[in-house]
């Protein structure tokens, strides 16, 4: 049976996922992702996501440029970075797929205070999550086995009802304390951001670092060379795999062909009025000399054909050759897409 469900939802979405995604760009490239540079919220958002002390330690702060799915960054950095995408696009509704799986216990109690029940406090959050600590807020919780929601309700009367979910929480007992929940974190949302946290946040902003030059950055400027490159691509193309011998058939081949068809032009005019060469002879010796020029324009093409064939993989598998044996640091500093781009072409 085919299902077909209609959900209409009104304002805009934010989805953060649970492996982090990563575009090779700055810091800040990938916390705007296009979006107009806000000072104020920007510097919200860092404070809001714990980014403030990871963006110090970075050499450049946030100009600092991410390598290929953030090689330099960690798990628990990488997520934070895709929780302050999704804040900054100040969105209307928030899905989060166990956002906190990639951090520290103490990173994560932080987080949710600050990102979702601050941050988000006016939002729509749906938070999938395996962290029992933190569902006392929720307004609602979804219990879900084997891909099927069992039951909904608040926590209160999910823990005193729900068998299942009593089971789960008795079973994160030694290492979560359920009672701490309080203490830690709010029993609501707040209505809005209190003079005194603004004042911490504002506080504690970045402040921006000296812009980096391109060369010291991590990934390296793609090398290019403009106008006339003169005869070296030519001669390291026909360097490969005997290339001068089948570019030196193919010249003489054409060679060849061209004086054929000259001679056989010549003879037909030189002979077409002598009597004393008849009409059978004067045909004969023109559709010879066709077709031995004929054989010579076979193996003009030929020659090219066999040159582009074998060249190709002569240059395919030193690229290859090369990006097996290349270092892990050249695939840091270099993106997928480049590569690609070059493998694609020698194709």
């Amino acid at each position: 049976k085919m299902f077909i469900h209609q959900i209409q939802v009104c304002g805009k979405i934010a989805y953060v996922s649970q492996n982090a995604w990563i575009q090779t760009g700055t810091v800040q490239e990938n916390i705007l992702f296009g979006s107009r540079m806000d000072s104020q919220r920007y510097q919200e958002t860092l404070a809001r996501c714990s980014l403030v002390k990871d963006l110090e330690m970075l050499p450049y702060g946030d100009d600092t440029e991410i390598g290929e799915r953030g090689v330099n960054l960690s798990g628990g950095q990488k997520q934070r970075l895709q929780l302050a995408r999704a804040l900054y696009q100040d969105a209307d509704i928030y899905l989060l797929d166990d956002p906190f799986s990639a951090v520290d216990a103490h990173t994560a109690t932080s987080l949710f205070n600050e990102y979702v029940m601050g941050a988000l406090s006016d939002k729509t959050v749906l938070l999938v999550t395996h962290q029992v600590d933190f569902l006392p807020v929720f307004d609602s919780i979804l219990l879900m086995s084997d891909g099927e929601v069992i039951r909904s309700a608040p926590y209160r009367d999910l823990f005193a009802d729900c068998q299942e979910f009593k089971d789960l929480v008795n079973a994160h007992k030694d290492t979560i304390e359920i009672s701490d929940v309080d203490n830690n974190v709010a029993p609501h949302r707040a209505n809005g951001t209190s003079t005194k946290e603004k004042h911490h946040i504002n506080g504690s902003g970045y402040t921006k670092s000296e812009k980096p030059s391109p060369a010291h950055q991590l990934i390296k400027e793609e090398e290019r060379e403009t106008g006339d490159t003169g005869l070296k691509p030519y001669m390291i193309y026909l360097r490969q795999n005997r290339g001068f011998m089948y570019a030196s058939l193919c010249v003489i081949s054409h060679m060849i062909f061209i004086v054929g068809q000259i001679a056989q032009n010549s003879w037909m005019a030189a002979n077409v009025q002598d009597p004393r060469v008849s009409t059978l002879r004067l045909i004969t010796v023109y559709i010879v000399i066709g077709l031995c020029t004929v054989l010579f324009l076979l193996s003009r093409c030929l020659s090219v054909v066999v040159l582009g064939v074998q060249t190709s993989r002569s240059l395919f598998s030193q690229l290859l050759d090369s990006l097996f044996r290349a270092p892990m640091s050249f695939y840091d500093s270099t993106p997928l897409g480049r590569v690609l781009s070059r493998v694609r072409i020698l194709e």
